[in-house]
């Protein structure tokens, strides 16, 4: 499956410690991110709202932004 770019995202919290995250993508259609610890889940978090744009590839569990950044950037 090929990287698509994310538009959307929830997150859950599930008890018992671990979090999911569903990823909606451009055009339609969504995946869920799944079994993320709470630092993971925070992290991935801080990427979709921090970052743009931010793809998905599902097969491969990679999460990733669309260009290269210059270095030094300040984000």
């Amino acid at each position: 499956m090929a990287r698509k770019r994310v538009t959307h995202y929830a997150v859950f919290y599930n008890v018992g410690g671990e979090s999911s995250i569903n990823v909606y993508y451009q055009g339609g259609g969504a995946d869920t991110i799944r079994n993320l610890s709470i630092e993971e889940a925070t992290y991935v978090i801080d990427l979709l709202r921090n970052e743009k744009p931010m793809s998905y590839d599902h097969s491969r569990k990679r999460l990733s932004t669309l260009n290269t950044e210059p270095v030094g950037e300040n984000e």
